[in-house]
C-alpha cells in the first residue's frame, strides 16, 4: 500500500528550494544590523551582480514610477528604502531558485501566475496606504510555492489530483486535503517557516484560501486572497478547473470593495509584462 506523503517528506524532496541562496542570507544579515549604512547595504547587494542588475531594473520599472532614473545601488537604497529593497531581493532570489528547479514550461506558467498575484496584492496594499507594499508583492509571489514544491516532489500524484479536480469540478485544494490531509498552502507555509521568514509572509501563504482563519496576519492574508481572485480576472489562474471560492470576509478585512479590486487588476495588468521581463527574463 502506497505511503501517504508528509509535509516534511515533500519539503525534503524540494532540492535547492529547501534553503534560500547565500547571497540573500548575507544581505538579510547586513540589513538586520541597526548600524548598517546605505554604503554597507549597497556593498552587500553588489556581491551578487545578477541580483544587483535586476534590483536596479526593478527600481526603474513601472512598479515604482520614480521621476528620476536610478543608476546606483546606493540611490535605490535611499529612494526605495531598506525594508522594501529586502523584500525585492527576496523575490528575485526565490524566482532564481524556482527557475533552476522545474521544467521550463511549468516554471513559466507558475511565475506568470504568481507574479500577477504579487502585483495585484501590491496594488491592493497601495490602495490601503500600507507603509511597505513590497512585502505584499512578495507574499503574493510566494502564495502558491507549496503547489510548485508538491509537483516537484510528487508529479504523478499532482497529475492525478488535477484530473480529479476537473472531473469533480472542485478546487484543487479540496482534492489535496482529501488525499493528503493538508493542501499546498500548508506546504508553502511550512517551507517559508523553514526559510525563517516572518509571519507576515508565512501566514498569507499558509492561509490564503481561508484568510479569516489566519492566526494573526489577517489583513495580509486577505490581501493575498483577493489578489488571487483578481489574477483570475486577468485570466492568470494557472489552468485551474475550479478556482478557490471567494471569502467574502476578505473585503471587510482589507477595507476595500469590488471597485478597488478592479482598479488593482488594471494596475497589475499594466505592469505585468515588464515586471516579468525584469524578474524572469521573459514576458511570456
Amino acid at each position: 500500500m502506497p505511503v501517504t506523503p508528509t509535509i516534511d517528506g515533500i519539503l525534503a524532496a524540494a532540492g535547492e528550494l529547501q534553503a534560500l541562496p547565500d547571497s540573500w542570507q548575507h544581505l538579510d544579515a547586513v540589513l538586520a544590523r541597526s548600524a548598517a549604512t546605505t554604503a554597507h547595504i549597497a556593498e552587500a547587494i553588489a556581491q551578487d551582480p545578477g541580483l544587483s542588475m535586476r534590483l536596479l531594473r526593478l527600481a526603474n520599472s513601472p512598479m515604482f514610477g520614480l521621476s528620476q532614473r536610478i543608476e546606483r545601488l546606493s540611490q535605490a537604497v535611499h529612494l526605495i528604502g531598506t525594508r522594501q529593497l529586502r523584500e525585492l531581493a527576496l523575490a528575485v532570489s526565490v524566482v532564481d531558485l524556482v527557475g533552476r528547479s522545474g521544467r521550463r514550461d511549468r516554471v513559466a506558467s507558475y511565475l506568470r501566475h504568481s507574479t500577477s498575484v504579487g502585483l495585484c496584492a501590491r496594488a491592493i496594499a497601495s490602495r490601503r496606504r500600507e507603509a511597505n507594499i513590497e512585502r505584499f508583492f512578495v507574499a503574493g509571489l510566494l502564495h502558491d510555492i507549496g503547489r510548485f514544491v508538491l509537483e516537484l516532489a510528487e508529479p504523478d500524484l499532482v497529475a492525478d489530483q488535477q484530473t480529479q479536480a476537473r472531473q469533480r469540478a472542485v478546487p484543487i485544494e479540496t482534492i489535496e486535503t482529501a488525499s493528503l490531509g493538508f493542501d499546498h498552502a500548508a506546504i508553502g507555509g511550512a517551507l517559508l517557516r523553514r526559510w525563517n521568514l516572518p509571519s507576515t509572509l508565512c501566514e498569507p501563504v499558509a492561509w490564503h484560501h481561508l484568510p479569516s482563519s489566519a492566526p494573526s496576519q489577517r489583513v495580509e492574508t486577505a490581501t493575498v486572497h483577493l489578489a488571487s481572485v483578481a489574477a483570475e480576472l486577468l485570466g492568470l489562474d494557472d489552468g485551474e478547473a475550479v478556482s478557490t471560492p471567494l471569502d467574502q470576509s476578505a473585503y471587510d478585512l482589507v477595507g476595500l470593495d469590488a471597485a478597488d479590486l478592479i482598479g488593482a487588476v488594471s494596475e497589475a495588468a499594466s505592469a505585468l509584462a515588464e515586471t516579468l521581463t525584469v524578474l524572469v527574463g521573459t514576458a511570456a
